[in-house]
């Protein structure tokens, strides 16, 4: 069973989504849970929910001066951070490369590596001075697998690579650094995806389990690396897409087997 009591956790995008899941999931477990968001108010609330050991702090993860104060401002009431989860990030974009803007490649490309980059250097320095712990990035299926978010996919590539470095640079210091990649997750965003037109059988129907992955279910691989459970794992790389990844190796012989 898995018991983080003992564990101060840090995560930014917090406030929402995979992030939101992730926050909630920890408190239950027994953690003290500090949410960063650019979204302060979201993330106010969520804290109001959680309770008493939840914490939040207005915070930009491509601002280093910004994830600092946050950072600060969330160790003034909670104990030193021992967990962190990197799991900020906005949507990506979908233009053909032929027509791509090179802004708007950078702009998700940058927000993905840096947010993380900026994250685990902050969260490290802090882990480095009270003993160690487990930072867990959030990477993508598109980081094992090509897809058409061009910039999205570059950065969640990088993310896999920059976790598996800070694995080995950390390693003798007591952190360990892992990474999840989740495949197509049921959030809202992507029901109000549907809800405005968009087909979503033809991503349930290629995929072996016949659905999408849901927050709580990514929230419990966080909560398996963040804990002492995970203690032999570091630089490891944990899919978690409902075969998704795996499939692509059936469609020219035509349909998934029944």
């Amino acid at each position: 069973m898995i018991d983080l009591g003992q564990k101060s956790i840090v995560v930014t995008g917090g406030a929402s989504g995979i992030g939101a899941a992730i926050c909630a999931a920890a408190y239950k477990k027994g953690a003290s849970v500090g949410v960063i968001d650019i979204d302060g108010d979201a993330a106010l609330n969520l804290c109001k929910k959680l309770g008493r050991r939840a914490y939040c702090a207005l915070g930009d993860v491509e601002s280093e001066s910004s994830m600092n104060a946050a950072l600060e401002t969330l160790s003034l009431n909670m104990p030193a951070f021992n967990g962190c989860v990197a799991s900020a990030g906005i949507m990506p974009t979908r233009e053909p490369m032929e027509e791509m803007p090179l802004e708007n490649f950078k702009r998700v490309l940058e927000n993905h590596i840096n947010g993380t980059f900026i994250t685990c250097k902050l969260v490290g320095r802090r882990m480095l001075k009270s003993g160690g712990g487990s930072i867990v990035t959030m990477s993508s299926v598109l980081a094992l697998r090509p897809g058409p978010v061009l910039g999205y996919g570059a950065g969640k590539a990088a993310i896999k690579n920059l976790t598996q470095a800070l694995a080995v640079q950390w390693g003798k210091k007591n952190i360990r650094v892992n990474t999840i990649c989740p495949g197509w997750v049921d959030t809202p965003f992507i029901r109000k995806q549907e809800a405005a037109g968009r087909d979503l059988s033809p991503i349930l129907n290629m995929t072996p389990l016949g659905r999408m992955a849901s927050p709580s279910e990514i929230a419990n691989i966080a909560l398996f690396l963040l804990s002492d459970s995970s203690s032999a794992m570091t630089g490891s790389v944990s899919v978690a897409d409902c075969g998704i990844t795996l499939a692509g190796g059936y469609l020219p012989y035509g349909e998934l087997p029944e």
